[in-house]
């Protein structure tokens, strides 16, 4: 008896491979974050979340992202610009770094006139040379450009909205001195309170904002901003876009789409920004945190720390060979000849080398490095050549400096005066550091009939230097004890006494 195949209980055997595979019920999970391998390390990102759901981000001030690493962040957003609006940004960009510096050198001159606050401008010098030394980018030198732009634009800004403030100030108080009781006073008076509380209000509405400069002047630009961004909406529509595409095709492919691309008014427009920041209900914690962190990016204990220590390393060395310096000014007959004569022996050597010991602590921090000359020795013979341009430049910058001490000026103008010496402090560090820096990329020393020549000759340019610097006390103002303020290698603003 035969069975019907179609009558029995077991499946058929079929030749498709897929028959006997089984049916799994598919799960859903969440995927794995990534990792990133940085150097033998790895590390685990975190996963993404919601977009919808994650906190706001506003503008309110720097998030602390470090200056290097800015450019890198922000690369990926123009490649797809056109070369016209990559051009533009590019001198956006110059103009902002040209502000940044001159509002680090604004802060280091305020900072340095203050007393124990000077630390800090000291601090940042030194941090200039030590990042060299540890063999980063001359760009890296320019430490907190972004930061200072931000700074410099808030207090330049809040300078300036305060201007009218005190031009109506005056006419009130001229209008007081002739008649207290008249109505002009009193009409004076009631613009002069109004103005003041707008002005406020003014200023906190810049301040929630980002603190950007334009901020402070969006009155005076919402007209051009507002007409800009109606012709760019305006440049969007079909009819327009097409005529775009056809007469700036051929400068660049996208520079139609660059110039129809208008913001949202809440993104550029001061009372549509402060408008949502207040509904976002959240207003006051977030500019806590934003100030907050904000200020600690700024890192004013680790530069105040680095500026006490390098002020306090530093005076070790120069300690005894200006205090016999000194000493020679108060005695007379052998007694002077003598210290003058020790004095001058310690301080040719200790002058040519203490500032690469100088770039030697700032380059990891620490105190004890203030105790290890062999190490600069060491430097000097694999970049022997650069460690001298480096201290020849460092003392022809110094010289012109020591005729501003001539005179005593009042000390609410210090950082007139202070602002002259930063100025000129500033590319000394980096000479250092880039002596330093080269000798750690060699292994080996240089040639004998290069490193002795120069070894050699750093004597004589300390040895005139030194002589130069005796020389000022009989010019400058403390007399003999201005040897102490030796902005060289002390305080960039030597009057600390």
């Amino acid at each position: 008896m035969t069975s019907d195949p179609t009558n029995s209980s077991q499946p058929p055997q079929m030749n498709d491979p897929m028959a006997n595979a089984e049916i799994v019920v598919a799960e859903l999970v969440e995927p794995a974050p990534a990792t990133h391998f940085i150097g033998p390390e790895v590390v685990q990102a975190e996963p993404l979340t919601d977009s919808s759901h994650a906190a706001p981000v506003t503008e309110t001030f720097a998030d602390g992202v470090d200056d290097e690493h800015e450019a890198h962040r922000t690369a990926g957003n123009t490649s797809s610009r056109s070369w016209v609006f990559r051009c533009g940004d590019a001198i956006g960009t110059f103009t902002s770094h040209l502000f940044g510096i001159a509002s680090v050198i604004m802060l280091l001159a305020v900072t340095a006139s203050i007393p124990i606050v000077q630390f800090l401008s000291f601090g940042y010098l030194l941090e200039v040379s030590g990042r060299l030394a540890r063999g980063e980018k001359l760009r890296d030198a320019m430490v907190g450009l972004r930061k200072a732009t931000v700074v410099g634009g808030i207090v330049l800004g809040i300078w300036l909205c305060l201007f009218p403030i005190r031009i109506v100030s005056q006419l009130w108080f001229d209008a007081y001195l002739i008649d207290p009781l008249s109505n002009q006073t009193s009409t004076i008076r009631f613009f002069q309170v109004a103005l003041v509380v707008l002005t406020l209000a003014h200023i906190a509405a810049a301040l929630i904002c980002g603190g950007k400069l334009r901020y402070f002047f969006w009155p005076l630009v919402a007209p051009v901003s507002f007409s800009i961004w109606a012709l760019r909406r305006l440049a969007g529509s079909i009819l327009f876009r097409r005529i775009l595409n056809f007469f700036c095709g051929w400068i660049s492919p996208s520079l139609a789409d660059d110039i129809c691309s208008a913001k949202p008014i809440g993104d550029w427009f001061l009372p549509a920004i402060v408008w949502k920041r207040i509904r976002q209900g959240n207003l006051y914690v977030e500019l806590r945190d934003r100030m907050w962190n904000f200020v600690n990016s700024l890192r004013p204990g680790y530069y105040f720390s680095l500026g006490a220590k390098g002020f306090f390393g530093s005076l070790m060395w120069l300690f005894l060979p200006t205090s016999l310096l000194v000493i020679s000014s108060f005695v007379e007959g052998a007694a002077a000849g003598v210290t003058f004569i020790f004095g001058l022996l310690f301080a040719i050597p200790i002058f040519a080398g203490l500032p690469f010991i100088q770039a030697h602590f700032a380059r990891d921090g620490k105190f004890r490095n203030f105790f290890e000359p062999w190490r600069v020795y060491k430097n000097f013979g694999r970049a022997p050549i650069a460690h001298v341009i480096a201290l020849l430049l460092m003392l022809i910058l110094a010289l012109p400096l020591f005729l501003l001490k001539i005179e005593s000026i009042p000390s609410e103008l210090l950082w007139t005066l202070s602002l002259v010496f930063v100025v000129f402090s500033w590319p000394a560090k980096v000479a250092v550091g880039l002596a330093y820096r080269r000798a750690n990329r060699k292994e080996n020393k240089s040639w004998w009939f290069i490193r002795y020549p120069m070894v050699l000759a750093t004597f004589p340019i300390s040895f005139a230097f030194v002589m130069i610097f005796v020389g000022t006390r009989y010019v400058s103002w403390h007399g003999a004890l201005s040897l102490f303020e030796n902005h060289v290698f002390l305080l960039p603003a030597p009057f600390w006494l």
